[in-house]
């Protein structure tokens, strides 16, 4: 058995799917490097992440499946849930065997049932989250920090935007350790370091203008540093989920 390691991002598990096609691998595993416990028996590949190959598979499911199949696939991945890649990757080797064929209402076969329950689980999740997040004020800026229990950061935050528009803010998962802040203009993905970051101690008029140094650096430096979209879905992913329209 070969297991594709990879680093957790969407793009890497694209890639990790177009690897699958490409080497016509028949016995793999899609796993999460941090999830990974390595064994004597099994074969190991890493996988580097690659924009144009990746976008290549979301291409090619939009073809066959349309926008509502690319909405499904990313909030299944959102979830998470243990093996959600192989259940994606099962439904995809369906959808490239019948690509005429209404593959994702075959509730019958249990890698389309899996996929759809946690696509519908982290939809339902992404209206708590919109309903239930509260800032708080720190002098000018506001912070909320949330958990929720799927990684459905990258699906509200359009919806804050919107709704904030006049307002800075940040939105920080601390269980996956990364967050968003809106500086009046656009939206940024940042990585903190600090493992104290976002604590109440810290939340106070006196922080502010350390805070807002700290969003101006990560405003110049971020944007040259792909890696902080590790964690999080890529913008151009966006328009495919109507959370984020």
């Amino acid at each position: 058995m070969i297991h594709l390691l990879y680093d957790s991002s969407f793009e890497g598990f694209l890639t990790a799917i177009f690897i699958t096609f490409e080497r016509r691998y028949s016995q793999v595993i899609i796993t999460p490097e941090y999830r990974h416990t390595p064994t004597l028996w099994d074969e190991e590949e890493r996988v580097y992440t690659d924009a144009t190959k990746a976008q290549r598979v979301l291409s090619k499911i939009k073809t066959i499946w349309g926008t509502e199949g690319v909405a499904v696939v990313l909030r299944a991945f959102l979830s998470e849930e243990n093996a959600i890649e192989n259940h994606l990757l099962q439904a995809i080797r369906l959808m490239i065997q019948y690509p005429e064929g209404n593959v994702l209402e075959n509730y019958a076969n249990e890698a389309i049932a899996h996929i759809q329950k946690a696509a519908k689980s982290v939809g339902r999740e992404v209206h708590r989250v919109k309903e239930f997040v509260r800032f708080e004020q720190v002098g000018t800026l506001y912070f909320a920090k949330i958990v929720p229990q799927y990684d459905v950061l990258p699906l509200v935050i359009p919806h804050f935007r919107a709704r904030f528009s006049d307002q800075e803010w940040v939105l920080f998962d601390p269980k996956r350790g990364y967050g968003f802040y809106y500086d009046l203009k656009e939206v940024i993905s940042f990585t903190p370091t600090d493992k104290n970051f976002g604590k109440t101690s810290q939340l106070s008029d006196g922080y502010e203008q350390l805070w807002k140094t700290y969003f101006q650096h990560i405003n110049i430096t971020e944007r040259k540093n792909t890696r902080y979209q590790l964690r999080s879905m890529p913008k151009r992913y966006w328009q495919y989920l109507p959370e984020t329209k």
